[in-house]
């Protein structure tokens, strides 16, 4: 395990997504999604490397989520919640673009529903890691 790598990626997971919030909190909503996306992708992939050694070269956070999958031999439950997210994780990608590089305008509601959706992202990955964890120490 990388802990150094690991552990520089979740504080920055943390830290973008404490910024997310400011900028909420500022109503600056564009701003916030783009950081809650990428505190999410940070996070992901530190679970990737922590669990599997290995470093996607990708911002998809579908690719991400199956990368987890195959981390913690998970792959049917992250196969069937992108199946049951997918638009959502479809808009939260398009946040990592659009944010930036177009006229996209994010309102308080659409902000606040994909920062929801976000937390729900990381909570459900949190779960597979602790089951994942209990299953290599029986």
């Amino acid at each position: 395990m990388h802990y150094e790598e690991v552990e520089t990626l979740l504080r920055r997971s943390e830290d973008y997504l404490e910024l997310a919030n400011e900028a909420f909190e500022r109503e600056k909503y564009d701003t916030a999604v783009f950081l809650v996306e990428q505190a999410l992708q940070l996070y992901l992939k530190a679970v990737i490397i922590k669990y599997s050694d290995v470093r996607l070269r990708t911002h998809s956070i579908r690719e991400l989520l199956k990368g987890v999958g195959d981390a913690l031999e998970a792959e049917d439950r992250i196969v069937e919640f992108i199946r049951q997210n997918r638009g959502l994780l479809r808009e939260l990608e398009d946040a990592y673009t659009k944010a930036r590089y177009e006229p996209r305008i994010y309102y308080r509601e659409d902000a606040q529903e994909l920062m929801e959706f976000a937390l729900k992202v990381w909570d459900f990955v949190e779960g597979l890691v602790d089951a994942f964890e209990r299953r290599i120490e029986e």
